[in-house]
C-alpha cells in the first residue's frame, strides 16, 4: 500500500473551503514533499479539513528524506518558501495545522503554527537622524513646504518634505543622484519591515563619482531591480538627467 501524507488544516471543513484556497495548500503541501511528479492529491478528509496526498511506492524513501529534511530547517529554498506560505495562509484563515503520516494524526512531522505563532513587535514611530540616497525624480509643491521624491532602484521614497530655498537649489539636479540629510520618521511593522512615514531635508549634496559608484552598487543589490542587468548604468543616469529638469 502506498504512503500517505496529509496536511491538516483546522479551518473549514471539505465542503466550505474555497477552490481557490484549497489549491493554494495543495501547491505549497507538493512543494514541501518534493518529488511533485511522484506525489498526487487522494482526498480531502473531514476534521476540519485533511488534505490527503499519495505517494509512488518507488519514491517513498526520497519524499521521507526531503520532509525529514524540511523538518530540520535543511530543505530546498522552495521547500522552505512553501513552508512559510502554508503558515501565512493558515495566520489569515485564523488556523494552525500540521503535516502527518499515514492514519495517525498523533504522527505529527511537521508542525504550522500559524495564526497562533508571535507576532514581531512594532516599533515607533520615532524621529532619527540620517540621510537617504537615491535619483531625484520629483520636486513639487506649491506652498512653503516643498515636497520631494527620490528612486533607490526599486525604492521610491515619498514623504519627503523641505522649504522652499531648498527645493530651488535642488531642483537642479533634477535626476541626479543626491544624498540628503535630516530627520526621518519610522515605524517597524509586525512583519520587520522599516517604513519611512516622513522625512524632513534639512541639507543635502549631490554624489560624487565614487559615491554614485556605491549607490549603483546599492541599486544592482535590489532583487528585481533593472539596474542589475545594464551595461552601462552611469550613462542610464545621464539620460534620466537629459530628459527634464526644474520642478516637477
Amino acid at each position: 500500500m502506498s504512503k500517505n501524507y496529509t496536511l491538516y488544516i483546522k479551518a473549514y471543513t471539505p465542503e466550505t473551503i474555497p477552490m481557490a484556497r484549497l489549491a493554494q495548500y495543495m501547491q505549497n503541501l507538493a512543494a514541501i514533499l518534493g518529488h511533485e511528479s511522484a506525489v498526487h492529491f487522494q482526498t480531502l478528509k473531514p476534521g476540519s479539513t485533511q488534505l490527503v496526498t499519495r505517494i509512488d511506492h518507488e519514491d517513498e524513501p526520497k519524499v521521507a528524506t526531503h520532509l525529514a529534511q524540511v523538518k530540520r530547517g535543511e530543505g530546498s529554498p522552495e521547500a522552505a518558501r512553501a513552508q512559510a506560505e502554508i503558515d501565512r495562509l493558515l495566520a489569515e484563515d485564523n488556523a494552525t495545522g500540521f503535516v502527518y503520516e499515514g492514519d495517525d494524526d498523533s504522527a505529527e512531522i511537521i508542525a504550522f503554527p500559524g495564526v497562533s505563532a508571535p507576532r514581531p513587535t512594532t516599533y515607533g514611530p520615532f524621529n532619527q537622524e540620517g540621510s537617504l540616497d537615491g535619483i531625484l525624480i520629483s520636486v513639487s509643491g506649491a506652498d512653503q513646504t516643498v515636497h520631494l521624491q527620490l528612486q533607490n532602484g526599486e525604492i521610491k521614497y515619498t514623504g519627503i518634505d523641505t522649504n522652499r530655498d531648498t527645493a530651488r537649489r535642488l531642483a537642479k539636479h533634477m535626476y541626479e543622484p543626491v544624498r540628503i540629510f535630516g530627520t526621518g520618521r519610522w515605524l517597524r511593522d509586525q512583519e520587520g519591515n522599516w517604513i519611512l512615514k516622513k522625512f524632513r531635508v534639512d541639507s543635502y549634496s549631490v554624489l560624487a563619482a565614487d559615491d554614485l559608484k556605491d549607490v549603483i552598487g546599492q541599486m544592482r543589490n535590489i532583487e528585481g531591480s533593472g539596474w542589475k542587468s545594464m551595461d552601462d548604468p552611469i550613462g542610464a543616469l545621464k539620460a534620466l538627467r537629459e530628459k527634464g529638469n526644474g520642478l516637477h
